[in-house]
């Protein structure tokens, strides 16, 4: 374990991650490549890809929330509109949170934190945020939170005269790393993913429509990404857990991601030059504060845990 004020790496069995205590962002992921020596990268390092949400976690939402306004148990919030461009509150508040570390080792590194409430999101979170690599599925991320209501919402929600009816937080979860085979051009790369589902939404990220993969969106089958320009929720993936495939055929070099959520945001990165393409597993779609879906309700101090896996496959 190497660390420095305002970072730390982690390695074991030829990966290196290096991880941001602001936020929890995972800045670095290199893999050795045996036949060099050389350490690849498996994601664009988040020093290269400014301003871009890179290796970031997600939460309480992910993507965005119209006009950064919802309503939740009969009360209206409004949150800071973060994104000029949409109008909208986008990739929660966890991203500004500084958080601690609260076990370390060389391969693994435990953080945690609390997410303060705010006017906009009024829910205290602790947050537990897990890296570690191994030569087992690479580097492994999970994110633990759980809802701790102050003594105020805890009294608002009991009645003399019935059980408490203790208020409930909306959450969602996103991981932002923007996958990378070895630096490789995304031109030459291969997407597969095994979807169904294409979400259509606004540039507000209010969703209008699905409707199933096709064309350009459909990436079942890994189709070349030059001249693909995609940047889209999809749903409709495998209950059991899916895997996500970015492969440079020349190379032979293919990053692997795996998680279990129901969404997967896909960017194909235009605004970094393509030089890697998003893939966020995310546990609700766009606007989810708004429309519901998939949007988790947070009991009172019961843990909700969701992460990701990304490794590398050498041919």
């Amino acid at each position: 374990m190497h660390s420095t004020a305002s970072s730390l790496t982690i390695t074991a069995d030829g990966y290196t991650a290096q991880i941001g205590l602001h936020g929890g962002q995972l800045l670095s992921l290199t893999s050795t490549d045996p036949s060099s020596g050389a350490g690849q990268d498996l994601i664009v390092p988040a020093a290269a890809a400014d301003g871009a949400f890179a290796g970031a976690v997600l939460a309480p939402w992910p993507n965005r929330i119209e006009q950064g306004s919802y309503v939740h148990q009969g009360t209206s919030y409004q949150l800071e509109v973060s994104e000029e461009s949409s109008g909208a509150a986008i990739h929660g508040l966890l991203h500004d949170v500084d958080l601690s570390v609260q076990q370390q080792r060389e391969d693994q590194v435990q953080l945690s934190g609390i997410l303060e409430p705010t006017e906009g999101y009024p829910f205290r979170l602790e947050v537990v945020l897990t890296y570690r690599v191994s030569s087992f599925l690479g580097l492994t991320a999970t994110l633990a939170a759980r809802y701790i209501p102050d003594a105020a919402a805890a009294a608002e929600g009991t009645d003399d005269d019935a059980e408490p009816a203790l208020p409930t937080a909306p959450f969602g979860v996103g991981f932002h790393p923007y996958l990378s085979a070895g630096g490789a051009p995304l031109k030459a790369c291969r997407l597969r993913l095994p979807t169904s589902t294409v979400a259509k939404t606004k540039t507000s990220g209010k969703m209008v429509s699905r409707k199933s993969v096709s064309g350009d969106m459909d990436l079942t089958n890994g189709p070349l990404l030059s001249g693909l320009k995609i940047d889209h929720a999809y749903t409709g993936l495998p209950e059991e857990g899916w895997t996500a495939e970015l492969l440079h055929g020349p190379s032979g070099m293919m990053v692997r991601m795996i998680s279990d959520t129901p969404w997967v945001q896909v960017y194909t990165g235009e605004r970094i030059n393509r030089s890697g393409v998003a893939v966020e597993p995310m546990t609700c779609p766009p606007n989810a504060f708004n429309s519901g879906h998939n949007l988790m309700q947070l009991a009172p101090y019961e843990w909700v845990r969701v992460g990701y896996s990304i490794e590398a496959i050498r041919d």
